[in-house]
């Protein structure tokens, strides 16, 4: 285990901090391999898992207690050079620790003082870093603070917002659907004057097309039927009911008899309101533009005179 953890291991269990990484119970051993610690029950299962059978678990308290741990914590610094001496100076101009016997030696010219000065000149250093981080750290959580509230704001004003937007959109739809059922009606409206006008064509039609089936039966039966004498008896009367029925017209019906169509030419205006909506005028003029939607127009038919097809036309909105 290297300096800086066993520093962090004994930091976490001085303050009650050490937790088990499988729950929040105080972690009693640490696992080599997987460098994590775990508390007793989970501890026994990482030791009798398939997986990480073979790792070392050892005791924290063991750990913490042992000599290399101390020695790990206390431990003194010798020179490079001269094994057995201490690093007790610091060379400014080489900014290198160094022994007595390097600091009369390779160092004799230079500006050496000692370890203890050098300490203490980055202790203080470090106090005033401290003092500064200290007052940044608090400017930032005041920040934090601050965007927090105006987060908690901003998400109270966005669901206001929402909900203005999901009732001005119902209102629209209600209209959109109040226009759509006129629009429904009146081309059912058209469709039933259509069917009446078709009704009565088809009426005369069958009637006149009975007429024709009958006359032929009747002069396919003579012939079969009838003696010459017969036929010739009643010849004027055949021939002029051959000529009326001749002269029924079969071209004078209109296919369909009216037209009916929907022209969408107002959508431009529609979607150029809808883009504009957010206030109370432009939801105004959507109403209005809804309103407008699909005026009906009415043109003469060549197929039929005296009817006219329907034509539903979207008028410009707005």
């Amino acid at each position: 285990m290297k300096l800086l953890q066993m520093v962090k291991l004994r930091g976490e269990h001085k303050d009650g901090n050490l937790l088990c990484v499988g729950c929040e119970e105080l972690a009693k051993c640490h696992c080599i391999e997987c460098q994590e610690n775990y508390c007793q029950r989970h501890g026994d299962f990482h030791d009798r898992s398939r997986a990480t059978c073979d790792h070392h678990l050892v005791v924290i308290e063991d750990i913490l207690e042992s000599h290399q741990a101390y020695q790990m914590l206390h431990k003194r610094h010798y020179c490079l050079s001269h094994t057995k001496e201490l690093v007790s100076l610091f060379c400014r101009e080489c900014e290198k620790a160094v022994c007595p016997r390097c600091a009369i030696g390779f160092h004799k010219s230079h500006d050496v003082t000692s370890i203890e000065e050098v300490y203490e000149h980055i202790k203080v250093k470090m106090e005033e870093l401290k003092k500064k981080t200290e007052s940044k750290i608090y400017n930032l959580k005041q920040s934090i603070v601050k965007i927090k509230n105006a987060e908690r704001e901003g998400d109270v004003e966005s669901l206001a917002a929402k909900r203005k937007i999901q009732e001005m959109t119902e209102r629209c739809i209600n209209f959109l659907k109040e226009r759509e059922l006129d629009l429904v009606g009146l081309v059912n409206q058209r469709c039933s004057a259509n069917e009446d006008v078709m009704k009565i064509q088809l009426t005369q039609i069958e009637e006149n097309l009975t007429m024709l089936k009958e006359g032929q039966e009747f002069i396919q039966t003579a012939f079969c039927n009838w003696t010459e004498a017969e036929i010739v008896a009643i010849e004027d009367q055949m021939i002029s009911k051959l000529e009326e029925l001749s002269s029924i017209e079969t071209h004078k019906y209109t296919y369909p008899v009216s037209k009916t169509e929907f022209l969408d030419d107002g959508i431009k205006g529609l979607t150029g309101a809808i883009d504009e909506l957010g206030n109370v005028v432009a939801e105004e003029r959507v109403r209005v533009a809804i309103s407008n939607l699909g005026n009906f127009t009415r043109e003469k038919h060549r197929g039929w005179e005296g009817s006219s097809p329907l034509t539903c036309s979207w008028e410009d909105c707005c």
